[in-house]
């Protein structure tokens, strides 16, 4: 069973894509009362000010910055609702990268010759963070530019572990590199595998599965 909000099909060359969209769950309702909510905020407070008419200098700023920020806002919770996808589509050779949103489209092609790690880094909640917070988990796939360059590319998601204990390992198998576990952002240090979420104890301090 695939993490939620994630999907799979297979493309008609026989590639298999996975597509992330967040549609439906139980923050759906909410989601939308709150896009629908900032839009109709916009155009109240557009009309309240005269739709721009006679406005000075300041009078625009504000209401470029107040009702058109609002409109935008809920714009962009919609387009994540109903619009935004990410996709990534693997085959024998390239791993194509792909985001479609109402606002821009992306895609990129990463070989998987150039692959050289999957990482999935733990971050802990922070000290403010609310009772029960679980933290987040980034799958973070580690290349070779052509040029030579090292890069990273964070696949996006909800953040789960199960989420990346899902999508880590079957990334470093169609790539046949390591997978490796750790703390932060970029997953620079790997950590105590007792010391992860998730974890059974182990009796080696480094938890690096060689694919």
């Amino acid at each position: 069973m695939l993490p939620e909000f994630w999907r799979s099909e297979t493309t008609a060359s026989g590639s298999e894509r996975l597509i992330y969209a967040v549609r439906g769950g139980r923050a759906f309702v909410p989601l939308l009362v709150l896009g629908a909510g900032l839009i109709g905020a916009g155009v109240w407070g557009a009309d309240a000010l005269g739709w721009g008419a006679d406005l000075t200098v300041a009078g625009w700023v504000l209401f470029i910055v107040a009702p058109g920020g609002a409109v935008l806002a809920g714009v962009y919770v919609l387009d994540v609702l109903f619009w935004r996808q990410h996709s990534y589509t693997f085959d024998a050779s390239m791993l194509r990268v792909a985001e479609r949103s109402l606002f821009f489209r992306r895609e990129s092609e990463i070989a998987r010759s150039l692959v050289r790690g999957v990482q999935l880094a733990y971050t802990p909640p922070r000290e403010d963070a609310a009772t029960g917070d679980p933290g987040r988990w980034a799958t973070l796939l580690e290349y070779q530019r052509p040029d030579g360059e090292s890069a990273t590319l964070a696949l996006t998601g909800m953040g789960s572990e199960e989420e990346a204990h899902w999508l880590g390992p079957l990334l470093a198998d169609w790539a046949q590199v390591k997978l490796a576990r750790g703390f932060g952002a970029a997953a620079a240090d790997e950590a105590d595998p007792e010391e992860l979420p998730g974890s059974k104890p182990r009796k080696a301090r480094k938890q690096t599965a060689k694919k």
